[in-house]
């Protein structure tokens, strides 16, 4: 007892002995003193290239926020977004989780071949039983148009192959068959079959919860017949490969770069001529592919440059046909395939739209009705059901 005692006294007297000790716990204090002034220093980011998505700004700070615990939950958004040097982190958590055998980062599943799938999310029940009334009663509103829905399966569910062993993933294929049941005005073209049985080919990219030109062109003859259209033979199209180093949302969102997806634009054979309008900016263009896309982080925006509220297109096809597109991204390389079919097509994003639906269908002659959304986001959508009963808010 005496020597431990003397031990102490000693350790006491000569603060040198006590180093070792305190090593530790002074990196650890340095190390935090460090983060906290690069936290306050730095400025705040808007968007994050690598993850293509806008951060959490600083929430302001009211009563009534701090009341119903709504300015902890944007303070703990902020502070997790505005985190100094977050990409490293997410990258560092990847390589950890790995280490341990995980094989799924941040919702996405590390895939065979390079694949990145993401889990399919949870049907938002409410907001699904609104959209499938809103749609069923503006069938039966415009009866004398032809309206036809196709929800697209997501890679998690074509390339089930490619997911880790035992993977829990939700079942696509029977909320679609619940969805087809559900659906009165529309009539519901299923193209999970037609896209399985091209499952060996390139589809959905590595990168990205996009699906592939080639998966589109699939699906584009499986719902011909239901357009009403004749669709042209696969070899008809001049194949343009625009991309080479495609890095898409799954690879941000994982932290897993270690692949690229190539992007392919498909011209028809065709001699139909058309131009683009985006309504809200007015800007007018005669191309449905945007150059400058490529050049940022997102290749998949070289079509139409991204989603827009609206943006009709009008061709030379001279079909007497119209149609109203109400859709979500997968759409945007779905519409090169549908073009030389109809004299317009107007491209409305339920998520950006706000303006009077009647109205439109009345003064354009829409004489087709496409829902064109990838299931996963209509599954969570909470935008259609406004848009489809507009008209009834007089």
């Amino acid at each position: 007892m005496e020597t431990n005692n003397k031990k102490a006294r000693d350790r006491a007297k000569n603060p040198k002995l006590r180093l070792p000790e305190l090593l530790p716990a002074a990196v650890l204090l340095g190390g935090i003193a460090l983060l906290l002034t690069l936290f306050l220093l730095a400025p705040d980011r808007e968007f994050s290239d690598q993850e293509n998505r806008k951060l959490a700004q600083r929430p302001e700070f009211s009563l009534s926020a701090l009341a119903d615990g709504s300015f902890y939950g944007d303070l703990g958004d902020y502070l997790a977004d505005q985190f100094p040097g977050r990409d490293l982190w997410i990258g560092l958590n990847l390589k950890l989780n790995q280490f341990f055998g995980q094989q799924e980062s941040s919702g996405v599943y590390l895939g065979a071949d390079g694949y990145l799938i993401q889990a399919p999310g949870e049907p938002d029940a409410e907001n699904l039983d609104r959209n499938i009334r809103a749609i069923n009663s503006f069938g039966a509103k415009y009866g004398d148009l032809r309206h036809t829905m196709a929800i697209i399966p997501n890679a998690a569910t074509i390339h089930a192959d490619k997911l880790p062993a035992n993977a829990p993933v939700r079942d696509q294929r029977a909320d679609l068959a619940d969805l087809k049941g559900r659906i009165t005005g529309a009539a519901f073209a299923d193209v999970t079959e037609a896209l399985e049985s091209k499952q060996d080919e390139y589809l959905f990219y590595k990168t990205d919860h996009h699906w592939t030109s080639l998966g589109a062109c699939h699906a584009f003859t499986a719902l011909a017949p239901t357009l009403g259209i004749s669709a042209p033979a696969m070899d008809s199209y001049k194949v343009y490969p625009v991309s080479d180093s495609f890095e898409g949302t799954l690879a941000s969102r994982s932290g897993s770069h270690a692949a690229r997806d190539r992007v392919d634009i498909y011209v028809p054979d065709t001699d139909v001529q058309y131009y683009v309008n985006y309504v809200d900016s007015q800007k007018r263009v005669s191309s449905l592919y945007s150059r400058e896309a490529l050049e940022q982080k997102d290749h998949y925006t070289v079509f139409f440059g991204g989603n827009h509220s609206r943006v009709d297109i009008t061709t030379t096809a001279d079909t007497d046909r119209c149609l109203l597109l109400l859709k979500d991204s997968y759409a945007n390389c779905f519409v090169q395939f549908l073009y030389p079919h109809y004299d317009r097509i107007l491209m409305l994003d339920p998520r950006y739209y706000y303006g009077d639906l009647e109205n439109l269908v009345s003064s354009q002659a829409v004489t087709d009705v496409l829902f064109l959304y990838n299931a996963d986001t209509f599954l969570g959508d909470t935008s259609l059901a406004d848009v489809l009963t507009v008209e009834q808010s007089e």
